[in-house]
């Protein structure tokens, strides 16, 4: 046992002292007392603010204000107060220029477009028709019969044709694809192509980057993606959706044995959300990848992205068209174009790098139209000399040799074996555009 030190000897012979007590409890009743006080008047004035409050707010209305208010706390969130749906990126698409719309702005590549017009588009535009009709049949049932009289019956009974065609067409259960697989090298338009293909089909469109769908938290990435998929196919209740997944190898890449239990677990989700578009006729789904070798094969399996194509890099003819389509279709000033010696210009140069070759000649041609804008406050200025400028402004073979001898291809370092082997393999069920 430690042996006391002189202040414990000193601390205990004053706190037991006679004296000390004597003036701790008086000190003690003296705080009590005052507490008790403190703690009436309290309550006194919490009465009096109460009673106020009560004769100021006690009215009829303000009755039944309360009466038919509900309120749910934030925090206790069940599935009777669901998560508010986000606004998804839908984008919809209006027929401005008829030379660049629809499949007419994609140049050449007219094996893809005739295939997806067979296998896809026809059937699909056809089904989306009769939907429609059939949507349009049943709001009419809801109208007065002295209403109902004054429908066009030449267009009446086309559209009853059109249902007695679709109904010829079903008994063959010919299966429409849902999902279709773009892959090639980067810059090859496969979003681009699948904007055209919404286009072709009057669908909206939902563009989504799937490393968007990834999260820091336990399982909050499948989470993720089985929302996305329900808020989409809810939108596509209202008109038809193709959903555009652009890199989907980084989403959906192979499972080995080295894999950890959360990607395995995004990946199945993936598939089991896949597998229930059945129940959502009106949601297509494209996907992208500039990797096929590193998708996982069940994805690719039959039901699934089980058409795929591949978009290679435009030949002669296409990148002679593809020119043609940033230039003359979009009405840009130009003079003097030799579209044939472009093309041969660009040999290995991708969709993408023919168009932002476009935008920077014009880009560049249009400096000068900016530089007369500051001239017109000059009191001394030609303006007769403004307009012949003007008209001088256009987009010349000599701004176009320039920005291709700038513009290195983009796929001038790409391994493009990885895409020849990917296909070998795959060569019964691709299509090579």
């Amino acid at each position: 046992m430690t042996k006391d030190t002189w202040f414990d000897a000193f601390f205990r012979a004053v706190t037991s002292s006679p004296e000390f007590k004597t003036a701790a409890e008086k000190d003690y009743i003296w705080d009590f007392k005052k507490w008790l006080q403190e703690m009436e008047q309290n309550i006194k004035n919490a009465s009096k603010i109460s009673d106020t409050f009560n004769d100021t707010f006690n009215t009829p209305e303000a009755r039944e204000i309360w009466e038919n208010y509900t309120y749910t706390p934030y925090m206790n969130k069940t599935e009777d107060n669901p998560e508010k749906e986000p606004a998804l990126d839908i984008q919809y698409f209006e027929n401005k220029n008829p030379a660049t719309f629809w499949f007419n702005g994609v140049a050449w590549m007219n094996e893809l477009k005739e295939n997806l017009k067979e296998s896809f588009i026809k059937p699909l535009k056809f089904k989306f028709l009769v939907q429609k009709l059939e949507q349009e049949t049943k709001n009419d049932n809801t109208i007065e019969q002295w209403n109902k009289s004054e429908i066009d019956k030449i267009q009446e009974n086309k559209n009853e044709l059109y249902k007695q065609i679709h109904e010829a067409y079903k008994k063959f259960n010919v299966s429409i694809p849902t999902g279709l697989l773009f892959y090639g090298p980067p810059g090859t338009w496969k979003t681009f192509i699948t904007k055209k293909l919404a286009e072709e089909l009057w669908a909206w469109l939902i563009k989504k980057s799937v490393w968007e769908f990834g999260s820091s938290y336990i399982h909050q990435t499948s989470q993720n993606i089985k929302k996305f998929f329900e808020w989409a196919k809810k939108a596509s209740e209202k008109w038809p959706i193709i959903l555009f997944l652009d890199e989907i190898d980084s989403l959906v890449s192979k499972r080995t044995n080295n894999i950890d239990a959360n990607k395995a677990e995004e990946v199945s989700q993936f598939l089991q959300e896949f597998n229930a578009l059945e129940d959502a006729p009106n949601l297509i789904v494209i996907a992208a990848t500039n990797r096929p070798d590193h998708l996982d094969s069940a994805i690719l399996r039959s039901w699934r992205f089980d058409k795929k194509i591949y978009i290679w890099a435009p030949d002669f003819i296409a990148r002679k068209e593809l020119f043609q389509i940033h230039i003359e279709k979009v009405n840009r000033p130009h003079k003097d174009i030799d579209y044939d010696k472009l093309a041969l210009l660009t040999d290995w140069y991708v969709s993408a790098d023919i168009e932002a070759i476009c935008d920077e000649v014009s880009r560049d041609a249009s400096d000068s139209i900016l530089d007369l804008a500051n001239l017109i406050e000059d009191k001394d200025i030609n303006l007769s000399n403004i307009k012949d400028k003007l008209s001088s402004s256009v987009i010349t073979m000599e701004l176009l040799e320039k920005a291709i001898s700038e513009t290195t291809s983009s796929i001038k370092y790409t391994d493009m074996s990885i895409y020849e082997e990917w296909l070998k393999e795959e060569q019964k069920e691709t299509v090579r555009v």
